[in-house]
């Protein structure tokens, strides 16, 4: 009796944040054209979100970036620090968890993460889990032309990021982490002219709760607490901090996890309601089928905001993947849609443990 009180007392918990999720969703014709401008008046800090923000794993992205609860995957370093400490060590002779991503985005433009994670035994001072990792986007390479159409060269644009994070576990099902950052961006590099990079220096928080008994894991985090180390020529690009605070449940008798997280939650209302700091959210799903094949979907609201366009939305801001598991291997693949004005970008990922 008391094990189908507590499942009752989950589900609606959960119910509680999908509905909170479904009326931010209703109010957000309210503050739509908001967030457009807003778009466009920050353009530069929005650049930089893209490679400190984004989903990188293939695995995130086909959950809608509805990560900052995932247990048990090393990518958890770019989402909430303190999740690192959750992986499951399958064999104690494979201690060493790496991972790879790749996105192709157009033409020459794409992305990639390499994440190493290992464990601090039991008995060595700071016991839990280190994990570090390398990201980039690279923005292709573009003509460059002087005022009357000359032909000057070629110049590059991409960013690289290093982390690195420890996680380890309080007591209970609690876990906290932290993380630090530096970034590297060029927005014009190789050119003839002037070059233009700048750099970061920022630090990770995080929280992670198991609640084992209900099936149900808790997450909150605090990314991108930092300053500029350098500028684009004197020309300042701040970063805020991404504040995300998200929930995962798998339901009794059902092979499904679903999360659900909220991002950016203490971005500037502008004097809008409660609604609009909470429109920033993803919600994921993924089916075990077997035991080798996962199904995933995902769907980010804001996205989908952003990439409204007269021609309509689409299916921007949905996403889906598959994953399989093939002899301690994990392979992922994802594609997310970017409304009709682009193509779909295609993701993917391998990891296994050494």
């Amino acid at each position: 009796m008391k094990d189908k009180e507590r499942r009752m007392r989950s589900k609606r918990f959960f119910a509680l944040l999908v509905a909170l999720a479904f009326f931010c969703i209703l109010d957000a014709s309210c503050f739509l054209p908001f967030a457009r401008a807003q778009t466009l008046d920050e353009s530069a800090r929005a650049r930089l979100s893209d490679i400190l923000n984004k989903p990188l794993s293939p695995r995130a992205a086909a959950l809608g970036n509805a990560f900052v609860a995932m247990p048990d995957d090393p990518n958890a370093l770019f989402s909430n620090p303190a999740a690192i400490s959750t992986t499951a060590i399958q064999d104690s002779a494979r201690m060493n968890d790496i991972s790879l991503s790749y996105s192709h985005y157009v033409l020459d433009i794409n992305e990639g993460a390499v994440v190493y994670e290992h464990p601090v035994p039991e008995g060595v001072l700071f016991a839990g889990n280190v994990a570090a990792g390398v990201q980039y986007f690279s923005g292709g390479s573009s003509v460059e032309a002087n005022s009357v159409g000359q032909d000057l060269g070629t110049f590059h644009t991409g960013d690289v990021a290093l982390l690195l994070a420890y996680s380890s576990t309080a007591s209970n099902g609690l876990h906290y982490g932290v993380g630090a950052k530096v970034v590297s961006s060029s927005l014009v590099s190789g050119s003839s002219v002037q070059d233009y990079s700048a750099t970061w220096m920022a630090a990770d928080l995080g929280l992670f709760y198991d609640w084992s008994k209900e099936n149900m894991t808790f997450g909150f985090s605090v990314l991108n607490l930092g300053t500029e180390a350098s500028t684009y020529a004197g020309v300042q690009e701040p970063v805020g901090a991404n504040v995300q605070f998200g929930a995962s449940i798998k339901p009794p008798h059902l092979p499904l996890t679903l999360s659900l997280a909220f991002h950016n939650l203490t971005r500037d209302r502008e004097g809008r309601n409660l609604f609009y700091a909470l429109n920033d959210f993803s919600v994921g799903g993924e089916f075990i089928m077997g035991k080798v094949v996962r199904l995933r979907f995902g769907y980010q609201n804001e996205l989908r905001h952003e990439l409204s366009v007269p021609a309509g939305t689409g299916l921007a801001g949905f996403s889906g993947g598959v994953g399989l598991h093939i002899k301690g291997y994990d392979i992922d693949f994802a594609a997310d849609d970017e409304g009709p004005d682009f193509s779909s970008f295609i993701r993917f990922g391998l990891r296994t443990a050494f």
